[in-house]
């Protein structure tokens, strides 16, 4: 792993808590470099997770299809995002959405057994683990929930785009549609009226 990769990792996890160079370099040792190609899949909706990865560069969504083939767009996930089947991971169950790249990607993925037994032997790994836990399945998951029952179409596009300005470069105004719980053709009226 370069220099630079290794950087932006160390950032995301101090981020949630402060980690010991000594339990970051056990990490990275069983930790894999991984590049996705665009439109790869990364984990397959009815396959199992067992790893969870940092997301250096590029663009995925995570989508879940139904028995009669329509996709509905979970999420979204820009650079230095954690990409996983949490759920998946946590129960040992099958994914119940897949995850594919936009564009190009980097992550490091780690594999998730092996970080769990690490967390128990590094106080350091296991303040972040709790941290990462309370703000991405907490926190940012109500707010989400709040917006889609409470804010318009416009204001949960608004939202979108101030977190993720660049995100229309790189993502099919189609899967931010699906994300956002309207059809392209809302989408293309929000982006007019805003314009």
């Amino acid at each position: 792993m370069d220099t630079l990769l290794r950087q932006h990792f160390r950032e995301k996890m101090d981020s949630y808590y402060p980690i010991s160079a000594n339990s970051m370099e056990e990490l990275l040792n069983f930790s894999t470099l991984v590049h996705l190609k665009a439109t790869e899949v990364l984990i397959q909706q009815g396959s199992r997770s067992r790893q969870f990865f940092f997301l250096d560069t590029g663009y995925m969504i995570s989508y879940i299809s139904d028995e009669k083939g329509r996709s509905y767009n979970k999420n979204i996930f820009v650079q230095r995002d954690w990409v996983s089947s949490m759920v998946s991971n946590i129960m040992q169950k099958p994914s119940e959405f897949t995850l594919k790249a936009v564009t190009d990607c980097v992550l490091i993925s780690i594999p998730y057994k092996k970080f769990r037994e690490l967390i128990f032997q590094k106080e350091d790994l296991k303040l972040f683990y709790i941290h990462y836990l309370e703000k991405n399945w907490v926190i940012e998951k109500e707010e989400r929930e709040v917006s889609i029952v409470m804010d318009d179409a416009l204001a949960r596009y608004q939202k979108l785009i101030l977190r993720h300005p660049d995100l229309e470069n790189y993502v099919p105004l189609q899967d931010i549609a699906s994300h956002l719980g309207i059809t392209p053709t809302q989408l293309s009226r929000i982006r007019k009226q805003l314009k």
